[in-house]
C-alpha cells in the first residue's frame, strides 16, 4: 500500500510539471506571435525578406515556445522539489 500511495505522489507531482510545461508553451507561443505581429525590433520585416518566410516563422514560434516551456518546467520542478 506504501508504495501505491508514493506512485500515486509522484506521478501527481510530475502532472504539475508538465502542466508548467504547458503553460509555458502557450505563453512562449503567444510572446512569439507578439513579437512577429507587432514587429517588434525589425524581425518580421528581416524574416519577411528571408527565402522561406513562413519556415522561418514557424522555427521561431517553435523555438520560442520550446524555450518557454522548458524553462517553465524547471521553474516548476524547483519549485516542487523545495516544497517537500
Amino acid at each position: 500500500m506504501r508504495d501505491d500511495r508514493r506512485r500515486d505522489y509522484e506521478r501527481k507531482k510530475w502532472l504539475q510539471v508538465a502542466g508548467h510545461f504547458g503553460m509555458g508553451a502557450v505563453f512562449g507561443a503567444v510572446f512569439a506571435g507578439i513579437v512577429l505581429f507587432q514587429n517588434y525590433f525589425g524581425l518580421s520585416t528581416v524574416i519577411a525578406t528571408s527565402e522561406a518566410p513562413t519556415l522561418v516563422r514557424v522555427v521561431f514560434v517553435v523555438g520560442v515556445s520550446g524555450s518557454f516551456a522548458f524553462l517553465a518546467a524547471i521553474t516548476g520542478f524547483l519549485f516542487l522539489v523545495h516544497e517537500d
